[in-house]
């Protein structure tokens, strides 16, 4: 069978795809009542119990909801038994410590590892050769290594790596690599990374854009967008800067990595989505993936700054293997910054338009966001910062365009609605504008405008249920808005701002469906009743 032959089904087909519109109960529009007769009595059901109440009666399906649930991990944090990356202590292990760049951006000429291995004490020592095969969080984008191959992007680049038997043996050892660097010209303005680049930061062969340092580019157009200003009785101009945000969580990233007796990897991480992780190693270290294990342990806060597979992963494995003895790395603060993975720098001009009626007759943005060295999910963020602001509004017309660039920085990354923040803050800013151009109360704005349930956004996305309308007028009725809006002193003014999220994904990252599954649950009945649940959901550090 050929690869055409076997994709048959999974290619992608918007607006194609015969599914019928989902409703509040899935594929239904109405979700079904639960049947109080598969309900036991001593549950306020009407199954008959004549051998009398039974010890697993409250786990009977369906008596979970509406009922309180506790956090099952609760009492291993308040009890201080959750084990975190630096709490994972292996007999016989080695302490990992990495040589970072001085540089911003530098060709690597020649690293001199002789002076460190033979200091006393000093394991094995890792440089780019050891593993040079690319990895990425998505697979179009594998563009970091382990360790810096011939270039290093960034301040706190990885250069080589060490593992030695304590602490300061290790930095000692750091301290005696010498490396030759040729300093190149650096980029720190992302509006510099749109122009052509005599060395750019990267090379995507035939997919690259130019000589510039443009990762990725984002253009679409919805609905009659050359009639949204035509049509316009307000319009809002604005243009913003925003700064790059750390996640500044409490665990500082840290992993243990093992190469067990029979050739095994086991690697303990504080990993928001070890699925990833997972992928990477195999590639990277060139082995199936059957004979690797990640194990997550407890999440000290992660807010998707722990979502990315790290090269420090990779650093631990590969000391591990050279070594035969486990690694631990645990970062300090400033080696967290150099990771970084946080909220995206940007430059974005938001552009409104309100018809005579006070409809959204139009959005125009046009967003450049600053992606540092890596392409980490940076395809994912540039798509987010247009379509992430098509709700929950209902809008006439749509043009966005979007660019992320490489910049010799940490890279950016995922955090908390990455790609969504930057561009709703100046969408609900500009609400408030056309609003007061409109001379229309900013609550009653919104009303107006609101998607309904069992409806689309101009991009497509379904919306089947939503509780938005109900959620404003309690929020117009708890907070006093007409009694207090712009009637408090100065600086203790009253706002509203409105969002959304996307619940689900339509296609697998990985695109590989005839290897690997979507995502897959696997559910254990046992002989007393009891259920066990296998999934891949997992605690991204805040709980959830």
């Amino acid at each position: 069978m050929t690869d055409e032959e076997e994709m048959v089904g999974y290619k992608q087909q918007p607006g194609k795809l015969p599914f019928s519109r989902p409703g509040s109960g899935g594929k239904d529009q109405f979700s079904t009542l639960q049947d109080d007769e598969k309900i036991p009595k001593s549950q306020g059901g009407k199954l008959s119990q004549p051998w009398g109440t039974h010890r697993h009666d409250e786990l009977v399906t369906s008596t979970s909801i509406g009922n309180r649930t506790p956090l099952i991990d609760g009492r291993y944090k308040v009890t201080g038994q959750a084990k975190y990356g630096d709490d994972i202590r292996l007999s016989n292990e080695l302490i990992g410590k990495i040589l970072r760049s001085p540089h911003h951006f530098a060709r690597i000429k020649s690293i001199d590892t002789s002076a460190a291995e033979a200091l006393d004490g000093v394991v094995a020592i890792a440089t780019g050769v050891d593993a040079s095969n690319a990895f990425g969080v998505l697979p179009v984008t594998k563009d970091e290594h382990a360790l810096a191959i011939s270039l290093v992007r960034h301040v706190g680049d990885l250069v080589a790596a060490v593992a030695a038997e304590d602490e300061s043996t290790a930095l000692h050892a750091l301290q005696l690599i010498e490396v030759e660097y040729e300093v190149l010209d650096s980029i720190h303005d992302m509006k510099d990374g749109l122009e052509d680049s005599e060395n750019p930061i990267h090379d995507r062969g035939k997919y690259h854009i130019g000589e510039a340092n443009i990762q990725k580019r984002v253009f679409q157009e919805f609905g009659e967008v050359e009639k949204m200003t035509e049509n316009a009785e307000a319009s809002h101009n604005s243009n913003w800067t925003f700064r790059g945000v750390n996640h500044g969580f409490t665990e500082p990233h840290a992993t243990v990595a093992n190469w067990d007796p029979r050739g095994r990897l086991t690697v303990y991480t504080p990993q928001q989505v070890p699925h990833y992780l997972h992928r990477s190693l195999a590639d990277v270290l060139e082995i199936p993936m059957h004979q690797l294990n990640v194990y997550r342990t407890f999440v000290g806060g992660g807010f998707g700054g722990k979502s990315d597979p790290f090269p420090h992963e990779m650093c631990a494995a590969i000391l591990s293997r050279k070594s035969g003895r486990p690694v631990r790395i645990t970062f300090d603060r400033e080696e967290v910054f150099f990771v970084n993975r946080g909220r995206h720098p940007s430059h974005i001009e938001m552009n409104l338009h309100a018809d005579s009626q006070g409809r959204l007759c139009g959005v125009e943005t046009d967003a450049l966001i600053d992606g540092g060295a890596f392409a980490s999910f940076g395809h994912v963020t540039t798509y987010y910062n247009g379509v992430l602001h098509t709700a929950p509004y209902e809008i006439g017309a749509f043009h966005y365009t979007g660019a992320r660039v490489w910049t010799n920085k940490p890279a950016s990354g995922a955090m908390r609605g990455h790609g969504a923040v930057n561009s709703r803050c100046a969408f609900e800013v500009g609400l408030d504008d056309l609003s007061d151009k409109l001379q229309v109360d900013p609550m009653t704005f919104r009303l107006a405008n609101l998607l309904p349930p069992l409806s689309a956004t101009i991009t497509g996305f379904r919306i089947t249920s939503t509780g938005m309308r109900e959620c404003l007028e309690k929020v117009r009725k708890a907070s006093n808005w007409d009694e207090r809006f712009r009637k408090l002193p100065l600086g203790h003014g009253i706002g509203v701002g409105c969002g959304f999220f996307i619940s689900g994904s339509g296609l697998p990252i990985h695109w590989d469906p005839n290897k690997f599954p979507h995502a897959t649950v696997h559910l254990k009945i046992d002989m007393d009743g009891g259920v066990t649940i296998h999934t891949g959901a997992a605690d991204i550090g805040q709980g959830s």
